[in-house]
């Protein structure tokens, strides 16, 4: 997305980087040059919390009633940086890529102001206190629910232009104040580099990528691994699974370790090559919010998915056309099992994805709806 509204604009990107971060990108200065290659400019602001500074986080926000995950964003340095820029600066639009991030200086500039929400973060709160079995963490996200409700109600709406992933999104951000100004701008994929591959009629490999410390993917393969894995085993006892992303937490370390054919791979540099030679993408989530591009990605590259339906909410997909949705653990063997066994099936559902890929979802389409919508707010 970066890329395509830099061919269109002069951006300025400020982003925050934690040392966690440099385990993936050693040397930021490559990241830096990368960078610069679209961008004007291009300023990386470090931003570490300690345990004692998250615990004392997490008290503020009881006495504050400001939620947790606006504070573990807040930035002297950020806000220091973004101030100097906008006071020496004619800066036309502000885009903030996060709730949290920008709210203290809204008042302090001229410029459009524009807020963009991967999901809406009150609903993924309520949905991850509804699913929560421990009581302490459900009255955590409880109060961070009510918390980021409240902190929504009154600052989306002090935005010229929210930006949100799906419809679906937007009618729960209008749930939250009918005053916020909306646009959907769906998430992406880049087709050019994710490119099609048809699959080997005789793989027994399935895969799934994701973030490993993001917790609507781990939730989604302890779920799989315990409930789903043993009966597909039963059936091909050959079968494979894969699980690719970065910071896998212990109990998904430890649970791994004891089945036999499943590889967790941690973080690897391109997925590219561990999709291609799969059979089956699955999308076990239960959680979350937002749409997932893992989905898009997998369309793009020609593998069949199947997926829960809060794992592909959000996404203009017809079941049975472009991907298998799947509720139930033995829903999810069914259709696995199915696309496994029928190669023409498997076939059919790929080429139907790759072609929803491009002609909705392509970063070249989402990038001119951007900047579109960007234009539109500036004229307003």
């Amino acid at each position: 997305m970066l890329k395509s509204i830099c061919n269109q604009h002069e951006v300025i990107l400020v982003c925050l980087y934690r040392d966690v971060d440099k385990y993936l990108v050693p040397d930021l200065r490559v990241a830096e040059k990368d960078l610069k290659n679209y961008c004007k400019k291009v300023i990386f602001i470090p931003h570490n919390l300690t345990i004692i500074k998250k615990f004392i986080l997490l008290f503020k926000s009881f006495i504050t009633n400001i939620p947790y995950s606006v504070y573990i964003y807040k930035s002297r340095s950020f806000n220091k940086d973004i101030y100097k820029l906008i006071s020496n600066t004619v800066i036309d639009l502000i885009h903030t890529d996060t709730i949290g991030l920008f709210e203290a200086l809204l008042g302090n500039n001229m410029a459009i102001n524009v807020l963009n929400h991967h999901d809406i973060e009150s609903h993924k709160l309520y949905r991850r206190y509804s699913n929560e079995k421990n009581v302490f963490k459900r009255l955590f996200f409880l109060h961070e629910y009510r918390c980021m409700y409240k902190y929504e109600q009154h600052y989306c709406s002090k935005y010229h232009l929210n930006i949100v992933v799906s419809e679906m999104d937007r009618d729960r951000l209008k749930m939250i104040s009918k005053n916020i100004n909306i646009k959907v701008i769906e998430n992406g994929v880049d087709s050019e580099y994710f490119t099609y591959h048809s699959r080997d009629c005789n793989s027994k490999e399935l895969i799934f990528t994701g973030a490993m410390d993001y917790y609507p993917n781990t939730n989604a393969m302890l779920y799989f691994c315990n409930q789903i894995w043993p009966k597909l085993k039963e059936r091909f006892a050959d079968l494979k699974l894969i699980i690719i992303g970065k910071n896998p937490p212990i109990q998904i370390i430890s649970l791994i370790n004891k089945i036999k054919d499943i590889e967790l791979l941690g973080y690897v540099e391109d997925i590219r090559p561990y999709i291609k030679r799969a059979k089956v993408f699955i999308c076990p989530i239960m959680e979350g919010g937002g749409t997932r591009i893992k989905i898009l990605d997998a369309f793009s590259q020609g593998i069949p998915v199947v997926s829960t339906e809060i794992g592909a909410e959000g996404l203009h997909l017809e079941n049975g056309k472009h991907i298998f949705l799947a509720n139930t653990a033995a829903e999810f063997v069914e259709k696995v099992s199915e696309l496994i066994e029928n190669n023409e099936l498997s076939r059919k559902i790929s080429i139907n994805a790759r072609k929803l890929i491009e002609e909705n979802y392509s970063y070249k389409y989402i990038g001119e709806k951007l900047a579109k919508a960007y234009e539109e707010t500036l004229r307003k």
